[in-house]
């Protein structure tokens, strides 16, 4: 059960930090900087995320993982409904 954990967290972390990139990537500088303090905030706890097993952090918390996996469903959903290619 821990080991799922685990990889859940890592891949929704994995998630937020690509999409983290990918928006900041995009902004210019007259961009909000609320948003962009936020996806700093948010690619740097994903980074955090990814580098604990580099400091023995191998077994996440239910509740850490829910919220690490809801924020991401959070941000990714907002990122495709806004991104989706009329048809």
């Amino acid at each position: 059960m821990m080991t799922a954990l685990f990889v859940i967290n890592l891949l929704a972390s994995l998630a937020m930090l690509a999409h983290a990139m990918c928006v900041l990537n995009r902004m210019t500088y007259k961009s909000n900087h609320f948003y962009r303090v936020f996806y700093v905030v948010l690619g740097v706890g994903a980074l955090a995320v990814l580098a604990g097993p580099l400091y023995g952090y191998t077994k996440p918390q239910i509740g850490e993982v829910i919220l690490n996996v809801g924020m991401t469903g959070i941000v990714m959903s907002s990122w495709f409904l806004k991104n989706r290619r009329a048809t």
